[in-house]
């Protein structure tokens, strides 16, 4: 039997796409943290800015992220699953989102998240800290580096998290696809 991957990483979408997303004049808000019992904002599990943007606005990054599916699985079709939200995550120095996992569960949700995605728009030149770390599910930690341009893609059911930022600024698209 095949070990089930852990994450996917690729260069796909294109890098004048994120920069159109960067230079976006959207709103900036605090992030929030969804559980069961609340939605609200909780410094202590995430501290990030959020840039409210809409994935219907941005077809090619959805086509580039969805054709991600068949490279993870070839047996599925991206045809069966859509794009719906984005997070535009600003991290500055101190920020950090704990580990969790992207699944939710809303009984007002007619389809689960199924896979993650998180790619880099830029870093600082002074950056550090702020690492992608991904969970297996026996426990084991794995720091995924990721460049500018560079997406890992996961099951939504999958534990990460980021490190706190030491200096300077990450900025990342996060995009959840759900099965239509």
């Amino acid at each position: 039997m095949t070990p089930k991957k852990l994450f996917l990483k690729r260069k796909d979408v294109p890098i004048q796409s994120l920069l159109d997303l960067k230079a976006a004049n959207a709103e900036i808000v605090d992030a929030e943290v969804y559980r069961s019992n609340f939605r609200g904002t909780d410094p202590n599990t995430r501290s990030t800015k959020l840039k409210l943007i809409e994935p219907k606005d941005y077809h090619d990054i959805n086509h580039h992220l969805l054709n991600m599916i068949n490279v993870w699985d070839g047996s599925l079709d991206p045809n069966d699953y859509f794009v719906k939200e984005y997070n535009y995550l600003i991290y500055n120095k101190g920020d950090h989102f704990k580990k969790h996992r992207d699944v939710l569960s809303d009984p007002n949700e007619k389809s689960p998240r199924v896979f993650s995605t998180s790619t880099i728009i830029s870093y600082s030149e002074d950056f550090s800290g702020g690492d992608f770390i991904i969970w297996s599910g026996d426990g084991y930690r794995d720091p995924v580096e990721l460049e500018p341009g560079e997406t890992i893609f996961f099951d939504s059911e999958t534990y990460h998290q980021i490190s706190p930022v030491k200096e300077g600024t990450r900025e990342v698209l996060v995009a959840w696809i759900y099965k239509k």
